[in-house]
């Protein structure tokens, strides 16, 4: 459901202003979109990922400090 909105949304050009002026967004269809989501998605993995192993090192070195 989400996507097929996102690829009626894909079909359309947009307008959106910026701190510099208006600035043209051009989406040409409904692949463009569906790869900006695989490449955001990546990202997210990735962050969560960092985020995860920083806890895991924190937590070691915690319990590490202690004795």
């Amino acid at each position: 459901m989400f996507a097929n909105l996102l690829t009626k949304a894909a079909s359309s050009i947009g307008i959106i202003g910026g701190a510099d002026g208006p600035t043209a967004v051009f989406v040409t269809g409904s692949d463009t979109v569906m790869e900006a989501l695989n490449i955001m998605g990546k990202g997210m993995l990735g962050i969560f990922v960092v985020i995860g192993l920083i806890a895991i090192i924190v937590a070691l070195l915690t319990k590490a400090g202690n004795k």
